[in-house]
């Protein structure tokens, strides 16, 4: 990671000697971008200053430190003659140590949790299902898991990494017609639409103060990244002021004189995109190549993430692996950079060991009478006259190999103690029995704990944030010309395939509308309704009907649940679980109630073999398999009307 930090070129009078731009923007966008710039610059600066928590460190120079040991790059072999024949090459431990906890971390994607703020209120329960399921829905279409693990990965690696939840809404061009006659259209992209989730490096996002650590308390947040021009033309192509956008070039500003001069950058055909962002002025915009590229009114620059409030949020999320202080310090301790002295042992010994091998195989030789030996000698079939008195002696017992492997066996089970013990990655040998996997998990638990709160931590604020956006971007409807020539909008419909609801495989439709705005409906309207959309969903559906006027006013607490982050063993599992089932079916207050008897079976008994099918074997009445003469079960209706007493309306879900 390497960082160019430009800056104007003055003579000895104080002169600028930079050139001139042709970029001359008015007086305010001189003061917002004067602002602008010198944040960018303080920012810069604080990546690049050494801190006592890095041990001396920068940011950028940790973050290289700790990219060294996860690649395993290895130091290039000595220059000096007589050194060269050393062994410099550097173990996988800390690569091998992170791998292991990502492994643990990812074994499950989680996805943010949503429970209702009052338990016993059923329109915050609705409301709070229907959230959960929306969230999972835009996770299932974009880049999310993968974007977990890598996630994840970055958070055991850096000293902090950077989780990015965006709405967008893109733009392809389309053929459409035949080789004679045809026309471009322009359609929406649905690989670039919707959420983007994405990860930034340490590098591209400058903060206001490395001693703030909520990151929504930071005076301002930069973004910043280096992209090809062609990819800038592509998004900022069309504004006027683009065309003094050259690759290579900076345009800074001279806060004595409030004019702008170019100075040479990077010569690698890219340009840089900063946007500084500024949650208490509520002001957001971009710069390529440091030239403003915002609203021409510069007094009316809105941040685009907004929360249902339609207050400005920042829509980043920092994490990393473990904290370094009490939550003053911005950055992390990552587990590259935990490891590092143990890595660094480890490196030396398996070098000592390796040195002393070559040594005990090829040893020095001590002559008498016969002068100096070089390294030919053990190619073979070489000739060698010697003197007739000459004596030969090896230098036997100087290395011995045995005590630099021990060292550097020790020095490995000192990264395991610093990490995770093998046992817990899958290294076992032998049989263990339960209590034994029970323990193991136990020290799973104890040792990834506080990584563990890290990620579940980043997991519950990137779902604030994609809360913000399903609230202000898909609850809104679209002007539609309806049958007849009217006017009327158009709400979106989201649909999870496969969704497991109480051990079944449903699919569960989420329809937004606006049917029921002003309406007020009787208890006996309700039940009606509810009946129709129970039997329009059918029994493989759960249909979800929202008003989404009143849904997206509402409030929501995601809450996440970190203990589902570690692995389990399923052979484990499964005989807990037929343990359990066994004990269940002999418990009196089961065994009389044939409905639970069912669950029991299906859950315990069937699930663990047949994951989502177990309900296909149970009868559909119990109680009439078990007993022969009790009445069929009432059909109870899957769904539920939420009047809104305030407004008189209502919120309709199934």
């Amino acid at each position: 990671m390497k960082l160019m930090i430009a800056s104007l070129a003055y003579s000895n009078d104080g002169t600028v000697e930079s050139p001139l731009s042709s970029y001359q923007p008015p007086k305010p966008i001189q003061e917002l971008v004067s602002v602008g710039q010198l944040d960018i610059k303080t920012g810069d600066e604080i990546i690049n200053r050494s801190f006592e928590e890095f041990n001396n460190h920068s940011l950028i120079q940790r973050t290289n430190l700790d990219q060294k040991d996860w690649l395993a790059w290895s130091d290039a072999p000595s220059q000096n003659p007589d050194e060269s024949w050393m062994f410099t090459g550097t173990s996988g431990a800390t690569r091998n140590k992170i791998i292991s906890t990502a492994a643990h971390l990812t074994s499950q994607v989680i996805y943010p949790g949503v429970f209702a703020q009052n338990d016993d209120d059923e329109e915050d329960e609705g409301a709070a299902y229907v959230m959960k399921n929306a969230i999972e829905y835009n996770c299932r279409r974009n880049n999310y898991e993968q974007t977990f693990l890598y996630a994840v990965i970055s958070g055991l690696v850096n000293p902090v990494s950077y989780f990015e939840v965006d709405y967008c809404q893109g733009f392809q061009e389309v053929l459409e017609g035949t080789s004679s006659a045809f026309k471009r259209q322009q359609v929406v992209d649905d690989v670039l639409s919707g959420f983007q989730h994405a990860l930034l490096p340490p590098d591209e996002v400058l903060l206001a103060n490395p001693y703030i650590f909520d990151i929504q308390k930071q005076p301002f947040v930069i973004k910043r990244r280096r992209i090809p021009y062609t990819q800038a033309k592509a998004l900022y192509g069309h504004l006027v002021d683009f065309m003094h956008v050259r690759p290579g070039v900076l345009t800074l500003i001279n806060p004595s004189n409030n004019l702008f001069y170019d100075v040479d950058d990077e010569q690698d055909g890219l340009v840089e995109i900063a946007i500084p962002s500024y949650r208490g002025r509520d002001l957001q915009f971009p710069m390529v190549n440091r030239i403003y590229l915002g609203n021409p009114n510069a007094d009316f620059n809105p941040m685009k993430h907004r929360t249902n409030k339609n207050k400005p949020k920042y829509n980043l999320v920092k994490f990393g692996a473990e904290p370094i202080d009490a939550m003053r310090f911005a950055y992390f301790k990552s587990l590259a950079s935990k490891l590092s002295n143990d890595k660094e042992l480890v490196d030396r010994m398996r070098q000592n060991a390796v040195d002393a091998s070559t040594f005990a195989t090829f040893p020095s030789i001590f002559t008498m009478g016969a002068g100096k030996l070089d390294k030919s000698v053990f190619i073979p079939a070489t000739t060698i006259d010697l003197p007739k008195d000459a004596k030969v002696q090896p230098a036997t017992g100087l290395a011995n190999p045995q005590f630099a492997f021990e060292a550097a066996r020790m020095a490995e089970q000192d990264v395991n103690n610093a990490s995770l013990d093998p046992r817990t990655e899958g290294s076992r040998s032998g049989p263990e029995t339960a209590r034994g996997a029970i323990i193991l998990q136990q020290n799973a638990v104890t040792n990834l704990g506080v990584m563990v709160n890290m990620i579940a931590t980043m997991i519950q604020q990137a779902g604030e944030l994609e809360v913000d956006d399903i609230l202000r971007y898909q609850t809104v409807g679209e002007s539609m010309q309806l049958a007849g020539g009217a006017l009327g909008m158009k709400y979106m419909s989201m649909i999870l395939d496969n969704k497991m609801v109480n051990g079944v495989k449903k699919t569960i439709v989420i329809r937004f509308t606006d049917r029921w705005v002003g309406k007020r409906l009787s208890e006996e309207e309700i039940k009606r309704m509810e009946v129709a959309l129970y039997e329009e969903a059918g029994d493989a559906r759960e249909l979800h009907e929202v008003n989404p006027a009143i849904w997206a006013k509402r409030q929501f607490l995601i809450v996440i649940e970190p203990d589902i982050l570690l692995p389990k063993n399923e052979a484990f599992e499964r005989a807990i679980r037929l343990e359990t089932y066994d004990r269940a079916i002999n418990n009196p207050l089961i065994a009389a109630d044939p409905e639970k008897m069912a669950e029991v079976t299906r859950d315990f008994l069937f699930e663990p073999t047949v994951k989502g099918e177990g309900a296909k074997y149970l009868p559909k009445d119990p109680k009439k398999s078990l007993q022969g003469i009790l009445p069929p079960p009432r059909k109870g209706v899957a769904g539920r009307v939420v009047e809104n007493a305030a407004v008189g309306e209502v919120n309709l879900t199934t």
